[in-house]
């Protein structure tokens, strides 16, 4: 399935090359001959079998196949008759038909990797089966007001890091190898689409409903959380206050601004600037030192 899926790249890849070289003459794969997609799935499955072929070897390869087929040189391609203008030497090909080898050549080890289509359906099953999985948990866990609300969700941390922080989602929260933290069932749901995190089962089995308080008070996720809500309030603020002064600063006159840099950042701008020049001066100087 794969091979038949690079032929038939490789096929319309050639097919554009040539159309813009002006020849309009390959059809589409749908509409190519038996004989025209064999080639190119013959060219693909000798990379394959090859992968240090190159370009030359690419043509004398499809040349042999060619000459196995009867086929002779001619001035223009003539199918009924078996002429091709390609068939030729390597060396004595036109440079614009010798860049049709690298092109085929590097669209197969470009696509040699990727994976079969059956494959590829398999492990898009496997992972919408995990996640339907890893949703059920946080949904059970989040309605069980005496746990959920309480302790948030158990996720552990399964990937291959020795230490993972979370950015991506604004928490802050930091988990070690293996680790299991009590989630808010909001951040848990989106860390647990993720492979490698997982909802940490065996941790609701084994614990009595007595001890929750007490990994509650343990667990410092919820003072984490509470920091990073902290610290983005106050990055938010930042942000505000130096976009206000910015505004301020684009409304000043030239005199304005020159006082402005000296008295806020003991910095003489040259008086001899334009004003759009000194207004990017000082701005310059609220985005390096902040607001002042």
């Amino acid at each position: 399935m794969k091979t038949l899926a690079i032929a038939m790249l490789c096929h319309s890849i050639n097919a554009a090359y040539c159309r813009s070289l002006g020849d309009d003459t390959q059809p589409s794969w749908d509409d190519a001959p038996d004989w025209q997609r064999n080639s190119a799935i013959a060219g693909v499955e000798m990379h394959l079998a090859n992968p240090d072929a190159t370009p030359e070897q690419s043509h004398e390869s499809w040349y042999a196949q060619k000459q196995a087929e009867g086929w002779k040189y001619g001035d223009v391609k003539d199918v009924e008759n078996k002429l091709h203008p390609c068939f030729l030497p390597y060396d004595e090909l036109p440079q614009e038909q010798k860049a049709k080898d690298y092109l085929f050549r590097e669209t197969v080890h470009l696509m040699k990797h990727l994976p079969d289509i059956e494959e590829y359906l398999a492990l898009v099953d496997e992972v919408k089966n995990l996640r339907q999985k890893q949703q059920s948990n946080v949904s059970i866990m989040a309605s069980q007001p005496s746990l959920g609300k309480a302790t948030g969700i158990p996720v552990q941390y399964v990937g291959k890091k020795s230490q993972y922080t979370d950015r991506l989602y604004g928490s802050n929260l930091v988990f070690g190898r293996g680790q299991v933290r009590n989630v808010p069932s909001d951040i848990a749901s989106k860390l647990l689409n993720h492979p490698e995190f997982q909802h940490y089962e065996q941790h609701l089995v084994d614990t009595p409903v007595n001890d929750w308080a007490e990994i509650l008070h343990k667990d410092d996720t919820q003072t984490i959380l509470d920091q990073a809500q902290i610290e983005q309030n106050e990055k938010l603020d930042e942000e505000n206050r130096t976009m206000d002064e910015i505004e301020i600063v684009n409304r000043m006159d030239k005199k304005s601004l020159l006082d402005y840099a000296q008295t806020k950042y003991d910095q003489k701008l040259d008086g001899r600037n334009n004003v759009g020049a000194l207004r990017e001066h000082v701005v310059g100087l609220i985005n390096q030192f902040g607001v002042v």
